[in-house]
């Protein structure tokens, strides 16, 4: 069971988020809309949230990865069409063992994926988009971020 609830069109989740980086370049997925993400989901309830980003980059994108550290704590809140989301999330900065599929599948949609520059992400619509900026300053320490969009439906 996914560690996530929803009451009166409001959900909380727990994630967890891999920042797949290869050199200087982020793998990311993009969505119909044309919005990049990085891979990961839900934890499930007893799982670690490192646990939880080895097993949605294997589900999502068959590849096995290194976990090298944990590089943001975020608090994210944002409106879709009739909830209002408010997760907290585990982004791990992650080494591909092996090589990710070029696609993925989200609700039975497919989705493209790819190995973007990280010095041109503030060229693309990054959902959460601190990350275009922030991976550029990694210092090793843990970050926690606060992302309020639409924060009035709260």
């Amino acid at each position: 069971m996914d560690f996530r609830t929803t009451i009166d069109h409001k959900t909380f989740g727990v994630r967890a988020t891999a920042l797949l980086v290869r050199g200087n370049q982020i793998y990311l997925a993009k969505s119909p809309a044309g919005q990049y993400y990085c891979i990961g989901g839900a934890i499930t309830v007893g799982e670690t949230t490192e646990e939880a980003v080895r097993r949605e980059v294997r589900e999502e994108v068959g590849c096995e990865i290194s976990v090298d550290q944990l590089a943001f704590v975020v608090e994210t809140t944002f409106c879709q069409p009739d909830v209002n989301v408010h997760t907290i999330e585990f982004h791990y900065l992650v080494t591909p063992v092996t090589e990710p599929s070029p696609s993925l599948r989200e609700n039975g949609t497919p989705r493209e994926c790819e190995w973007m520059d990280i010095d041109k992400l503030d060229k693309i619509d990054l959902r959460p988009a601190f990350l275009k900026t922030a991976l550029k300053d990694l210092d090793g320490q843990v970050k926690h971020v606060v992302s309020m969009e639409g924060k009035d439906g709260f």
